[in-house]
């Protein structure tokens, strides 16, 4: 993993943000056969893995072929932890070149976080963040009842907007994020209402630094990335040094589904537990039912409890979803906009996996 100073995520990301279509948007489509780049999976044959290879690539297809998706980068299909389908609509470099995930960085927030208390760097999730960051608590006291399980629940009661409020930390206009974060107003008492920013996780990443040691990236590597074989990503800290808990990764679809992997498989890699089963299953519980119609939220993971689906999710269509009933994953992911009306709503990206598990027997 390598390290590049914020304002290139920034310039590279926020370019997108004007957000205006071309004519031609997809390079024509190939088909979907994987391609073996010697980066950890296995590839096999749809109809090896009972999948309808049929319907499959008509599903492939169709997504070409509608224009409503046109921010769409990749869509690729896993099964039985084996890479069966994979497209690239734009260019086929994006299957290494690295792009941001937004906020599914969260959700490998959450997990990391979860291995830092299996190893006693963090007592409980009971812990008030006063424990960790006493230095910032003493100066806004009022925030010394937030717990941990708040920032991971996002009810830590911040009046923090994700829309106004974190312009100043892409743009680099606060010498302190902790400091920013914790001087907001408490809008709501800690850990009674559910309001999605990202400056709990971020709270989070400081916590995890504060208690192991090592930034959230450092320790992430360590005990997350390099057990799974993971290299092709970045992961930025901000100039105060803290990494950014909500949205700082970027990485490749086949990366990313190697962490949904993982989950699928109980935390587990290479006969080595990776994930803790108990942190792993507390993590994928219900603790914010229907929070978007039938998306529920989890420690940092989402969530529809009716299909028994899990999922990271990011701003503007950067997906990792897990059917743990079928043994698949499918990983969608989008150009890096930062303008709600270019994205596609959810609904879409969640029929076009409904169509894939269908194809499953």
């Amino acid at each position: 993993m390598k390290k590049i100073i914020l304002p290139l995520i920034i310039s590279v990301c926020l370019g997108l943000s004007s957000c205006l279509k071309e004519e031609d948007m997809k390079a024509p489509y190939q088909g979907y056969n994987p391609v073996d780049i010697s980066d950890g999976w296995i590839l096999s044959d749809p109809a090896a893995e009972n999948l309808d290879p049929i319907e499959l690539d008509k599903i492939f297809r169709d997504v070409y072929a509608d224009d409503a998706n046109w921010m769409t980068k990749s869509l690729c299909v896993f099964r039985n932890g084996k890479l069966l389908a994979e497209c690239y609509f734009k260019d086929e470099a994006d299957r290494t070149n690295v792009d941001a995930i937004w906020s599914c960085t969260k959700q490998l927030n959450a997990i990391i976080t979860g291995i830092a208390i299996d190893r006693g760097y963090i007592s409980s999730i009971e812990d008030p963040i006063d424990k960790y960051l006493p230095e910032y608590t003493d100066k806004f006291p009022d925030k010394k009842g937030i717990l941990i399980k708040h920032l991971l629940t996002m009810k830590s009661g911040i009046d923090f907007d994700n829309g106004k409020d974190n312009d100043l930390i892409k743009r680099h206009k606060v010498d302190n994020s902790i400091d920013y974060m914790l001087g907001f107003d408490l809008h709501n008492q800690p850990g009674t209402i559910y309001n999605y920013k990202d400056c709990d996780p971020h709270l989070l990443s400081a916590i995890v630094q504060k208690a192991t040691g090592k930034p959230l990236d450092e320790f992430g590597k360590k005990v997350l990335f390099d057990p799974l074989g993971i290299t092709n990503y970045y992961w930025y800290r901000y100039s105060d040094g803290v990494t950014l808990g909500s949205w700082g990764i970027l990485t490749t679809p086949r990366e990313l589904a190697k962490v949904a992997q993982c989950v699928l498989d109980s935390g587990r890699y290479n006969n080595q537990q990776i994930i803790p089963p108990g942190w792993l299953q507390d993590m994928l519980s219900v603790h914010v039912p229907n929070v978007n119609g039938e998306l529920s939220f989890g420690y940092l993971w989402w969530s529809i409890p009716s299909k028994g689906w899990y999922f990271a999710q990011g701003h503007g269509g950067q997906y990792a979803f897990i059917i743990p009933s079928k043994q698949l994953l499918v990983v969608i992911t989008s150009l890096p906009n930062v303008d709600d009306d270019c994205s596609v709503p959810i609904e879409y990206h969640i029929g076009i996996v409904e169509r894939i598990a269908a194809t499953a027997f």
